[in-house]
């Protein structure tokens, strides 16, 4: 007798092969018969009119810190994640030191976009190790599967203390990162990450440490990495770090490369497409590369305490090594930082996140009642009207009585469809950048995988469902070598979702009030997800988590070569 079976279901299995009506058996956490007549079982869900399909395996997430005291991860399996990767960017909370647990939880509020207070109230720091970690999660327990990355900004914290955002390595200090890298992937680790992206900063604008690394470092800690015979090298990639430089880092290792962040970006339209075409030929010559794209655009809620689209240039950097909110306002109304910010944004050769395009950046809500008629405008109009600057309307709005919470929401990347839909078709790519678990406070993306179903497939007929669950599901599984999972056939863990179509997708942002110590985040809420279960347990009942006693999910800490 089978514990479920799924009555009358579309199976969409994860495999890209096409899609067949027919029943599917689950007992004791695994797929175990899949037809017609299967048999008796326990429990029978009538799955008529609905898809099944894998849970969705979200490999660009930060939950590091969160799930020390939510092992839910929320709100990731309402929204049909089954399996998640952590420390993304290098950017975890092991190993560490007693000693920098404050500096850690700074550097995340920075670059992670994460709330001091609740950070401070909220992680439970029952470990120092990065295996110390792991052991913890697996005691503790967790909602959905977690894979995790080893993080270089901890792993060079750990061993270099402050001197980590400072300065290159010595010997010793390279030989001990060596040995946590090597001791991390012994104990479960699924790779390691770093990032040498430029808006990448720590407390006060501080590179984060990974930055400071030279490339003997880089090609040392991914040879350790690569010495126990698996592992998966991530990287966001910064301006100055070419293709060239991971293919010299990764020669000899046999192991795969994930590269981000490839949003599409006008100011350089075919930069995202040249970097998937040298991953490509990295790939033909036996150096496996991916690249990982966004389904969504890049939208950004701000206020101008914390202007993280601005943290990538350098002539901002003043403004972010301000140590109190009044020295802030003072650098903010410096003719000289205007001066060469405006220079800098007029500069098309540089690529970031914001390319000086106001029109795109709206107002969305005002603190000072003065300033309602603004609600809903772009800065670009404002600005014209009033016969400024539009850089200089914003640091004059941000000055006035209330201007420093006015929130604003910035169209930033990936908002030309054609061109995206190019880079999600890619062979190269492989659909990422949820970056649920950070940036909590300017937008929330961990929706990705209903939002590619409901607006690439089912309005814009970019691809068919099968390939769409193929590459957010089986080919994820297959490039971080996660066993037994991304696919409905038998023999394969029961991480399952199922929807209805017709109504699937994901909302707006909003905010709630649900952080450690009553801070606030954004979240969003699924449409269409009528169920989602985790080794075989239901979790998720009508786009609501059902079952928070239980904690069905696990650690992974084997994973393919």
């Amino acid at each position: 007798m089978f514990d479920v079976i799924f009555k009358n279901a579309y199976i969409v299995d994860g495999t890209g092969n096409p899609a067949f009506r027919g029943d599917l058996a689950v007992s004791d956490g695994l797929v175990v018969d899949r037809g017609k007549n299967l048999g008796s079982s326990k429990q029978i869900i009538d799955a008529e009119g609905y898809i099944l399909t894998p849970g969705f395996i979200d490999t660009h997430t930060h939950y590091d810190a969160q799930l020390t005291w939510d092992p839910w991860a929320e709100p990731s399996p309402e929204l049909g994640v089954t399996t998640l990767i952590i420390g993304n960017c290098g950017f975890t909370i092991a190993p560490c030191r007693p000693e920098h647990r404050d500096l850690t939880m700074q550097n995340l509020t920075s670059v992670e976009g994460m709330s001091l207070d609740a950070l401070r109230k909220g992680v439970v720091w029952d470990f120092e190790t990065f295996p110390e970690y792991m052991a913890f999660l697996e005691r503790r327990g967790v909602g959905p599967n977690v894979a995790a990355y080893v993080g270089h900004s901890s792993v060079r914290v750990y061993a270099m203390g402050e001197n980590a955002s400072k300065r290159s390595s010595n010997e010793s200090e390279l030989q001990e990162m060596k040995e946590i890298v090597k001791e991390s992937m012994r104990t479960g680790a699924i790779g390691f990450a770093t990032s040498t992206f430029e808006g990448h900063n720590g407390a006060n604008g501080i590179p984060m440490p990974s930055r400071l690394a030279e490339y003997s470092e880089m090609t040392s800690l991914i040879n350790s990495m690569a010495s126990t015979g698996r592992g998966i090298f991530m990287l966001t990639k910064g301006s100055k770090t070419s293709i060239r430089d991971i293919k010299g880092w990764m020669t000899g290792t046999n192991r795969p490369a994930v590269v981000a962040a490839l949003f599409h970006n006008p100011i350089s339209p075919d930069s995202s497409f040249r970097q998937l075409k040298s991953m490509s030929e990295a790939t033909s010559e036996g150096i496996e590369m991916w690249g990982q794209v966004s389904c969504r655009p890049l939208t950004m809620e701000f206020t101008m305490k914390s202007p993280y689209l601005f943290e990538g240039f350098s002539s901002w950097r003043n403004a972010m090594e301000a140590n109190n909110v009044e020295e802030y306002k003072k650098i903010l109304d410096e003719k000289s930082l205007r001066n060469s910010m405006k220079e800098e944004l007029a500069d098309s050769a540089r690529i970031r996140i914001f390319n000086d395009d106001w029109s795109k950046v709206l107002i969305r809500e005002v603190n000072n009642k003065k300033f309602k008629k603004l609600e809903g405008r772009n800065v670009k109009d404002i600005a014209s009207e009033e016969n400024v600057h539009a850089f200089d309307w914003l640091l004059d709005h941000s000055l006035s009585e209330g201007g420093m919470d006015t929130l604003f929401v910035a169209m930033l990347l990936n908002t030309e469809e054609k061109e995206v839909g190019k880079l999600l078709k890619s062979d190269q790519s492989t659909i990422a950048l949820s970056d649920a678990g950070a940036h909590l406070t300017f937008f929330c993306d961990a929706g990705y995988g209903l939002h590619m179903l409901n607006h690439w497939v089912k309005n814009k007929n970019l691809m068919s469902i099968e390939e769409a669950i193929y590459r957010l599901s089986g080919r994820q599984a297959d490039i971080y070598r996660i066993d037994q999972r991304g696919r409905l056939v038998p023999g394969q863990h029961a991480d399952i979702l199922m929807i209805d179509l017709d109504q699937i997708g994901v909302s707006i942002p909003f905010k709630k009030n649900d952080l450690p110590g009553g801070s606030s985040r954004l979240t969003a809420k699924s449409f269409g997800v009528k169920g989602v279960w985790v080794n075989g347990i239901r979790v998720v009942d009508d786009c609501k988590l059902s079952n928070t006693k239980s904690l069905p999910g696990k650690l992974i800490r084997a994973f393919h070569a």
